[in-house]
């Protein structure tokens, strides 16, 4: 189960932001509210795991794609069985949540405050039409249910929601039960669901993005929480507070450039993000890296890999 990309690059961002920044808080707590949600799924995918299916089933995590209007769909969850298509909206919120349906009104009391959140029926519902509209279009016949998932067994659930779709991580199994006593037998070729929504699929980039001039530079401590900066000799980063010593330290810092600017990185881009003045050194460590070279002369440019954080082993 992979994170999506906005996701990523908060979760980079959040190392990376002058801590001075007019939206430095913010971006730490959107980062916590990604981390709390990604948790969330994760027990909903141990708890799917756990559940004996009566027929073949997949399941996608974390579906992604644009619709033909050019807007986005970002669903946790998408159970596929040869009788009913299942979303999964999880939310890991505390305190006792509420609902007005006449208002669309999603809300918690949590420590006697009163806070309003994006209506989780409303975003699933949307899901569900969108889903329903390609079915139709490829000629397929199964009903698309949804729910909204609790993944924080402390949170409590008004009666305002006794009639929806919303229950508790632990409800999950029942639910399926019920939807395959209760579903008619449609028998939909599974297989062929599987390929279109593969099809469909479609990886979704960050939902903002950031100037260079926002960012801390400098190859960041570790063990310092990513707020002190190394010095590079001889191959090896130490930092300048805790004396920490750290080689794979590097292809970390090119992670965080790929995820935060892109892919491509010159010598100057590298001296710069890197905090580093020598271009000899710079030219030697990128051309040891044996990253894919392109252009000639100034215009010289290296290609980081996608899988740059595991070449932590190799010798740079």
């Amino acid at each position: 189960m992979q994170k999506s990309k906005h996701h990523l690059y908060i979760e980079v961002l959040a190392k990376r932001i002058l801590p001075d920044d007019i939206e430095a808080s913010a971006i730490q707590q959107e980062f916590h509210r990604l981390e709390a949600g990604f948790a969330g799924e994760m027990k909903l995918k141990q708890t799917l795991s756990d559940y004996y299916f009566k027929t073949d089933h997949h399941i996608f995590y974390n579906f992604e794609c644009m619709n033909d209007n050019g807007f986005s769909h970002q669903m946790d969850a998408v159970l596929v069985t040869s009788y009913f298509i299942v979303i999964f909206e999880v939310k890991l919120l505390s305190g006792v949540l509420f609902y007005k349906p006449a208002q669309h009104e999603f809300y918690r009391i949590h420590n006697e405050k009163r806070e309003n959140f994006r209506n989780p029926f409303d975003q699933v519902y949307r899901h569900q039409l969108f889903l329903e509209q390609c079915l139709r279009k490829w000629q397929i016949t199964i009903p698309v249910y949804f729910a909204v998932v609790i993944a924080n067994q402390q949170a409590i659930l008004d009666e305002s929601l006794e009639k929806f779709p919303i229950f508790h991580i632990s409800g999950v199994p029942n639910f399926i039960e019920n939807l395959y006593r209760n579903t008619a037998k449609f028998s939909a070729n599974i297989s062929m669901i599987v390929a279109k929504l593969n099809q469909l699929y479609q990886t979704l980039p960050p939902r903002r993005s950031i100037s260079l001039d926002r960012l801390r530079k400098g190859v960041l401590c570790r063990q310092c929480n990513y707020k002190n900066v190394m010095d590079y000799h001889y191959g090896t980063f130490t930092c300048n507070v805790c004396r920490a010593k750290s080689r794979d330290v590097l292809f970390e810092t090119l992670y965080h450039y790929r995820i935060l600017i892109g892919e491509k990185i010159s010598n100057r881009q590298f001296r710069d993000f890197f905090g580093m003045t020598n271009i000899r050194t710079c030219s030697n460590i990128l051309s040891r890296l044996g990253f894919e070279k392109c252009g000639s002369k100034r215009g010289t440019y290296y290609i980081i890999p996608e899988n740059i954080l595991s070449w932590s082993k190799k010798k740079t």
